[in-house]
C-alpha cells in the first residue's frame, strides 16, 4: 500500500501498546496504529514511538496528557495503557489522530514517520479563562483607546464598584446590642462607608477590598455584621477608612 502523504489520518490500536525502556534510558511507549480514515488510505499500518519519560527522568507532560485525553488513562501506571490495549481491550476501540507523512529512512527507502498522536479534532482543548480584573488591569486601558473611549477615572471606577456592597458572609450574623450614638457623631450610610473603602483603595482586588470591609467590621463592632449597625457606627466604619476617624 502506497505511504500516505503529509497530513492527518484518524486511527485505531491494532496491537498492544507496549510499554518500554529505550537504550537511551528513557521510557517509552510503542502504539500500533491501523488508518481508519480517509478511505484512500484505510488499513495502512504503523508503529507510532512516544516518549513518556526523558533519559534525565524528567516526565513529559504532553504526552501524559495527551494519553489520558485519548484513552482515559489515570495518568498512575503506565502498564494500565498495556493491559487495556489487549485485543479486545477498551482502547480498542478508542479512534485518535495521527499526524505525520512520508518520510526516507537510512537505507533510502520511504516509510510513514508519525509525529503526533492526539485527540480526535487535533487535541484543540478549551483554554482557562484569563481572570477578568486582571487582564483589565493590564489592557483595558489600551483597548479602551483603540475603541475612541476615555478611560474611567478613579472616581468613575469606584462609583462602578459600589454597585453592590458584599454580602454578609455566612455564620457572621452576631447578636446586637444596642448602642447609643455619642454627641455629634457623625453618620453614614452603608453604600456612604463602602464607597469611601473603595475610594481609598481603588486599584486593589476586590476580594482583598471585601476582606478588609469584614474585617474592619469584626474589629470596631464585634459580634456585629453590618446587618446591625446604625447611622452613627456606619459614620464611625466610614471615617476609619477615610483614616479621619475623631479621636
Amino acid at each position: 500500500m502506497e505511504v500516505p502523504q503529509e497530513g492527518k489520518y484518524i486511527c485505531k490500536l491494532n496491537g498492544q501498546l507496549v510499554i518500554y525502556e529505550a537504550s537511551t534510558g528513557s521510557l517509552c511507549g510503542a502504539v500500533p496504529c491501523v488508518v481508519a480514515a480517509p478511505p484512500a488510505h484505510e488499513g495502512f499500518t504503523f508503529k507510532h514511538t512516544l516518549v513518556l519519560v526523558k533519559a534525565d527522568g524528567t516526565i513529559q507532560t504532553k504526552t501524559t496528557e495527551t494519553l489520558k485525553a485519548v484513552f482515559g488513562w489515570d495518568g498512575v501506571d503506565p502498564f494500565w495503557l498495556m493491559d487495556n490495549s489487549l485485543d479486545g481491550g477498551a482502547m480498542r476501540t478508542v479512534e485518535f489522530e495521527i499526524v505525520g507523512g512520508p518520510e526516507t529512512g537510512d537505507k533510502g527507502g520511504v516509510y510513514f514517520k508519525s509525529q503526533w498522536l492526539n485527540p480526535l479534532g487535533g487535541g484543540m482543548k478549551t483554554p482557562v479563562a484569563a481572570d477578568r480584573r486582571s487582564v483589565l488591569a493590564k489592557y483595558g486601558s489600551k483597548f479602551q483607546a483603540l475603541a475612541g473611549v476615555a478611560p474611567e477615572s478613579k472616581k468613575q471606577k469606584v462609583e462602578s464598584r459600589n454597585a453592590g456592597v458584599p454580602p454578609v458572609p455566612g455564620g457572621a450574623q452576631g447578636t446586637a446590642r444596642p448602642t447609643t450614638p455619642p454627641p455629634g457623631a457623625p453618620t453614614a450610610t452603608m453604600e456612604e462607608a463602602w464607597a469611601a473603602l473603595n475610594e481609598e483603595q481603588a486599584g486593589k482586588p476586590a476580594e482583598a477590598i471585601e476582606k478588609m470591609w469584614f474585617d474592619t467590621i469584626a474589629r470596631l463592632f464585634p459580634n456585629k455584621s453590618n446587618t446591625d449597625l446604625k447611622p452613627h457606627e456606619w459614620g464611625k466604619l466610614k471615617g476609619e477608612f477615610e483614616d479621619n476617624v475623631p479621636m
